[in-house]
């Protein structure tokens, strides 16, 4: 008998066994999809005659546990573009690993929860998964990092939500100190600036006198690494950067990877973005840690490691986390992941965002005149008188408050830049069942329906999807076109100023759950804009003139699906107001 069975199973070709699996696998999907299809049809039908307490129609998948990881795998971007067009309701659900995610993309629905619900929802295991996930922290040390997260985060705050804070002081005193530098007109690549080198500069001279009169750049690389270097100092130090020069691409490559470290994919995949995103990861993470032993040393009262010479300028903020670290007794592998992920996200968004504002002001002759008539009073150069024959860079005065306070179209095409090329995201775990309603504004606007409320259940996780918001015409018109004037009121203030008006956009996160470091990115932002408008005169090297780069998805904010070459040359100051 024993025999018989051996020779059946030996009579069986590979090839029959392989289709065999191919159509056990095929009727599982297969069975899957039509389950799952016939569970979301059902899902969207009206709770009874009524369309209060609905539960949330999750979408149709093909297999069983990983749910809709391959879509989101492939493209992430267009999955949930599509996911977001088929669901009239304004959110969905998703499946992945077994788990069912809520995704919101109505403005009444996400303030329902993230601000109506705070207490209802929680941010902590999603902060723990983000700094285990992508950032790297040991999953072990949970309970230690929860015991000192608290004080971190105040530590955080303080900082951040003073006023000015001295992390912009020090930026702002950057910005005056290399702006009118933003290119120095040399040949050498000793004599320029870290900023130019990256950027790829040619100089072009006067055919007339034979003196330089402008520069050709790529304009992404200049202005990336240029806000770079004059920013980032203020969290970690000049002395970081000098020690760590590719910390740049390095935080590009992390965002790059960014949404394969949230699925969880494993690093051995053949995913080249993947594999440099743990190579990028693991050399930041050593420049933290190597940044940390330096104040380790400082601490107990010694000099500082080689290579660090000079750390009186690491923020105040850098300083106090590192001290509330040491005496809750932190383990490395918990502080230096939750470091970086303040790094990677000042080093990307910030950055990104300034290369969009410029491209899109520059390109339009009438807003830019517009823009350098309203910052002139709080943004000033001025061209110093030349000694011994010898011309003097120009001088620059900002008043960082009355940029924010006082230009509505400075924050307006930052508030129009956000909309088109930002990417927030709010999310957390629903810790008890919840009702969140939809406002009758958004009832019409998406489905034409009477508002309707939706039931979540403890422990499901829920996101909301700004992006898709951001992009509906159904509240934007020509949601795609850069129109800056939506975000301002149709009639003048007492002032004689149009006051702005931010409408349903969220782009920091809603709530609670909105990037804690906000009012000090819009100020960081409106500074370099306005301080490289009254400096510098741009236009572009193509002869079609300025063309807009498509986007490539990216963490936080896009980047441009390719450079472009732009040339520079200083403003004439005799001329302005």
């Amino acid at each position: 008998m024993f025999a018989k069975l051996v020779s059946t199973i030996e009579s069986i070709s590979p090839t029959t066994i392989t289709l065999q699996v191919f159509l056990l696998l095929a009727a599982i999907a297969c069975s899957t999809r039509f389950i799952s299809g016939r569970n979301y049809k059902s899902d969207l039908s009206p709770n009874g005659t009524s369309w209060d307490g609905r539960k949330v129609a999750t979408l149709p998948y093909w297999f069983p546990y990983f749910g809709h990881l391959l879509p989101l795998t492939i493209n992430l971007d267009r999955f949930l573009q599509k996911c977001c067009q088929r669901s009239p309701p304004g959110i969905f659900s998703l499946k992945i690993f077994g788990s069912k995610y809520h995704m919101i993309f109505t403005p009444s629905l996400t303030r329902s929860l993230f601000e109506g619900h705070s207490t209802a929802i929680s941010s902590d295991s999603v902060r723990w998964f983000l700094l285990v996930n992508v950032f790297g922290a040991n999953k072990r040390h949970k309970q230690e990092h929860l015991r000192a997260h608290g004080d971190a985060h105040a530590c955080l705050l303080d900082q951040l939500l003073s006023n000015p804070s001295e992390m912009l002081r020090a930026t702002v005193h950057g910005i005056r100190e290399h702006g009118p530098n933003l290119v120095s007109f040399s040949d050498s690549i000793v004599d320029q600036n870290p900023w130019e080198r990256a950027a790829a500069p040619i100089i072009h001279t006067d055919i007339i006198t034979g003196d330089a009169s402008s520069v050709e750049i790529s304009l992404f690389a200049l202005i990336r690494t240029f806000v770079a270097n004059v920013a980032l100092p203020s969290l970690v130090g000049r002395e970081f950067l000098e020690n760590y020069p590719e910390i740049l691409e390095d935080i590009q490559d992390l965002g790059d990877g960014f949404k394969y470290f949230v699925l969880g994919l494993p690093r051995w995949l053949p995913i080249p973005s993947l594999t440099k995103a743990h190579i990028a990861r693991r050399k930041l993470l050593g420049a933290i840690s190597s940044l940390h032993g330096a104040l380790d040393q400082l601490a107990a009262g010694n000099e500082a490691n080689q290579p660090w010479r000079d750390l009186d300028d690491v923020s105040a903020m850098l300083k106090g986390r590192h001290a509330i670290w040491n005496a809750y007794g932190t383990p490395r592998d918990v502080r230096d992941p939750s470091d970086l992920s303040l790094l990677w996200a000042m080093g990307t968004k910030t950055t990104n965002l300034i290369f969009w504002i410029l491209v899109q002001v520059y390109s339009n002759p009438e807003l830019i005149q517009k823009l350098r008539d309203e910052v002139h009073p709080f943004a000033k150069a001025s061209q110093p008188s030349q000694v011994f024959g010898l011309p003097e860079p120009a001088r620059l005065e900002i008043n960082d408050a009355g940029l924010v306070q006082s230009c509505p179209l400075l924050k307006a095409c930052l508030y129009e830049c956000l909309r088109l090329h930002s990417k927030p995201v709010s999310m957390g775990t629903v810790q008890k069942d919840l009702s969140i309603l939809e406002s009758p504004e958004d009832s019409r606007s998406v489905n034409g329906e009477r508002p309707q409320s939706f039931v979540l259940e403890a422990g499901d996780s829920a996101a909301s999807l700004s992006d898709a918001h951001q992009h509906d015409p159904h509240y934007y018109e020509s949601p795609n076109s850069f129109q800056p004037g939506r975000f301002l009121s149709s009639s003048e203030s007492v002032q004689g100023q149009r006051t702005l008006v931010r409408g349903t956009l969220q782009p920091w996160g809603s709530g609670e759950f909105a990037c804690p470091g906000r009012v000090f990115a819009e100020q960081q932002v409106m500074a370099f804009v306005a301080a490289i408008l009254v400096l510098w005169d741009m236009e572009p090297v193509d002869s079609r003139g300025w063309i807009v780069p498509t986007q490539r998805t990216s963490a936080i904010v896009s980047l441009p699906s390719a450079d472009i070459r732009a040339r520079l040359r200083p403003r004439d100051l005799s001329k302005t107001k």
